[in-house]
């Protein structure tokens, strides 16, 4: 019997331990490949003029920093990006990287503080600045061939009285929080995960969801839920009536979504215990990725985090987050106007 890729050398190259011993040296070099890959780590651009092609020059000065020949100002390694004003050293923010990239669902604040020796309000933004790099690049995501499409309910809840003739029925509307949010997922086969926050599985969020990120002439999945009975007028679509079965007799089922959707749970009662419906979006959006791309080392994973987050702008919502300035609302998809807003 074949041994299971996670239980194999080849799937930890790069162990935690040896990324916390590197030197500060090593590690800034870490970050100079993966914000200028395309020249070795030396700067391509200006983040502050713009600068950039054969005519850019950059000189390196004192303390790692670099000062453009085009409008003398100066900038560093993680200027304009998620690490802007970084107050933790090189080699800790690798660490915690690290660190996140080889958690099986999602590595949690308050473990950090103690891995790291940080407060838990250094790892608690550290963190979802990173998980707000990863959700970035679901606009762009499109799926083909098989996609599977299903929806599960996070949160929200409520404590049951102590006797059982005071207890209510929690399935029943109004006796809900109002705090219970849908993840809807969108699972190609052998393919991405596309996720989104709702309120509730409707009709327009099914088809608005399909139509950005499935193309015509794929084959979508769902089960038999009233939400995607329109989707075939678009898609080649099929539907398992769960009531009967979980697959059906040509073998159509949609257990690669809920399987996921199992991810999602147990990262929020085993390691979390509560995903605030704030950052939802953003929780799904790293659990996905982890989902992704789970048959990749550790070492991989590591470069690829780093790579997306010092390609994402400075955080229009986590910069000075413990001096006020946080999300409006909630992110929820919704199928006009902005495909994503606070709301």
């Amino acid at each position: 019997m074949a041994q299971h890729f996670l239980l194999s050398a080849a799937s930890r190259p790069l162990p935690v331990a040896k990324v916390l011993r590197m030197h500060e040296d090593t590690a800034y070099a870490d970050f100079r490949r993966a914000r200028w890959p395309e020249t070795g780590g030396k700067p391509d651009h200006c983040p502050r003029c713009g600068a950039v092609g054969a005519g850019a020059r950059f000189y390196e000065t004192a303390r790692r920093r670099f000062r453009c020949a085009a409008c003398r100002g100066d900038f560093t390694v993680t200027s304009g990006t998620i690490f802007a004003s970084h107050k933790l050293s090189f080699r800790q923010m690798l660490g915690a990287i690290a660190l996140a990239a080889s958690a099986a669902k999602n590595e949690a604040a308050l473990l950090l503080t103690r891995q790291l020796g940080v407060q838990w309000k250094t790892a608690f933004v550290l963190l979802t600045k990173l998980r707000e790099a990863i959700a970035a690049e679901r606009r762009d995501l499109v799926l083909e061939d098989t996609v599977e499409i299903d929806g599960c309910y996070i949160g929200g809840h409520r404590r049951k009285e102590n006797r059982k003739a005071e207890r209510k029925d929690a399935r029943k509307p109004e006796n809900q929080t109002g705090k219970r949010r849908c993840v809807i997922t969108l699972r190609q086969r052998s393919g991405r995960i596309v996720t989104a926050v709702t309120t509730a599985e409707s009709k327009e969020v099914a088809i608005g969801l399909a139509r950005r990120h499935v193309v015509r002439g794929a084959r979508i999945l769902t089960d038999a839920h009233a939400a995607y009975g329109d989707l075939g007028a678009i898609w080649r679509h099929t539907q398992v009536d769960h009531d009967k079965h979980y697959q059906d007799e040509d073998g159509n089922n949609t257990n690669l979504a809920e399987g996921f959707h199992l991810r999602i749970k147990r990262a929020e009662k085993g390691t979390h215990h509560r995903m605030a419906g704030k950052y939802l979006d953003w929780y799904v959006a790293e659990l996905a990725w982890r989902e992704d791309f789970r048959r990749k080392d550790n070492g991989w994973l590591m470069r690829d985090l780093l790579r997306r987050a010092l390609a994402h702008p400075v955080s229009r919502w986590m910069k000075g987050y413990w001096q006020g300035n946080h999300p409006p609302g909630e992110f929820l998809w919704r199928p006009e106007g902005p495909q994503l807003a606070a709301v």
